[in-house]
């Protein structure tokens, strides 16, 4: 017969700790986890944006592009030939674009600069009128006297700062060619390559689900933005040509391609159009253009874009909406132009990786 008292049943659960608390706890490390992971990948982005963009731009092109380069080897050529014909029709695509808005601004400069003066010249006599002429002449001069020593003064940082970031784009763009090419020429067959080497079939399987639905959602969206990107700049550029507004074409092109860059990409364009107007027609007829580029713009971006492309992309607009404007924050254009594919990529992958039962399996809540 043992001498040992029983312990009393509170005496075990004393220091217990209560499930709730222990909940919390476990969610709360999750959560630090998950979103000091997500910081520095913002932050990483951020920092090497100018490099990694180009590269990350370079990828989804190729994906957008695979199809054409697919349809030019069936016609007998070879691989590497079908990827440098799809290179060589992008660079001269944006040489062309580039050379046509080029020469179209050229030709219109010296009117634009005539009207530009004429506008100045009309502002300053509506100042001369108004009652608080010298103040505000006062506060302008003031303004002008105070900007040349702060320019001067930070003249050679931004120089440095220019050619700094000049490097970085330059750089980045001969990567970005370079991982365009060989993605559209190599792409499939390494991507068969890796999936082959995955010995778990359940596993092939889900890589190859979230690479296809991948696939799908950047083209959905790219075909989107191509039906918005042309509707944008078809009305712009019907409204010039319906002026009299000289390089209709031009004016339209530019918007179009404005058009790829969410909210951004419309200051391009209107601002071309604009100044255009301008150096036509002199300051009524410009801003009688800025108004039609400002609705054209609000109206598509504001009202059909994020249901379009919320459709293509199976999103939200508002979701949408956010992505975009937090990636432009956080990697700047490439940022306004990827966030949304982005995201509906990263929701792809929880949807399927939910599928095959990921998410369910718990750690066991047995003490060790």
């Amino acid at each position: 017969m043992s001498d040992a008292k029983p312990k009393h049943p509170a005496s075990t659960s004393l220091w217990r700790i209560p499930d709730w608390y222990r909940r919390v706890g476990q969610a709360s490390g999750y959560f630090i986890t998950i979103a000091a992971a997500v910081t520095l990948i913002a932050f990483l982005i951020a920092a090497t944006s100018e490099i990694a963009a180009p590269l990350v731009l370079g990828g989804f092109l190729a994906i957008v592009f695979l199809p054409l380069a697919d349809w030019i080897t069936r016609r007998g050529l070879s691989r590497a030939l079908a990827a440098l014909i799809v290179l060589v029709g992008l660079a001269l695509l944006a040489v062309g674009i580039t050379w046509g808005t080029g020469v179209a601004f050229v030709d219109q400069a010296d009117e634009v600069t005539a009207n530009v003066d004429e506008a100045v010249q009309d502002l300053e006599g509506w100042l001369e009128s108004t009652p608080i002429n010298e103040e505000v002449v006062g506060r302008i001069r003031q303004t002008i006297g105070d900007l040349g020593p702060a320019l001067n003064g930070g003249l050679a940082d931004r120089v440095v700062s220019a050619l700094d970031s000049a490097f970085g784009l330059v750089t980045g763009t001969i990567l970005g060619t370079i991982v365009l090419y060989y993605l559209i020429k190599d792409g499939p067959t390494l991507w068969v390559r890796w999936l082959g080497r995955e010995q778990d079939p359940q596993a092939r399987r889900i890589y190859r689900n979230i690479g296809d639905r991948a696939v799908t959602s950047i083209r959905s969206y790219f075909r989107g933005r191509t039906a918005m990107a042309v509707v944008n700049g078809a009305v712009i550029g019907l409204a010039a040509l319906v002026l009299g507004i000289p390089a209709a074409g031009a004016i339209a092109v530019v918007n179009v391609i404005g058009a790829y860059i969410p909210y951004l990409g419309a200051f391009i364009g209107g601002a071309f159009a604009v100044l255009m107007a301008l150096g036509e027609g002199g300051i009524n007829l410009a801003m009688l253009m800025l108004v039609i580029t400002l609705a054209v713009n609000l109206l598509l971006e504001n009202l059909l874009e994020p249901v379009l492309l919320g459709g293509s992309l199976d999103l939200h607009p508002l979701l949408i909406l956010l992505a975009t404007s937090l990636g432009g924050i956080v990697a700047g254009m490439i940022g306004l132009i990827l966030a949304a594919p982005a995201v509906a990529i990263t929701l792809d992958i929880r949807r399927e990786m939910t599928t095959a039962g990921f998410f369910d399996r718990r750690p066991s809540d047995n003490p060790t």
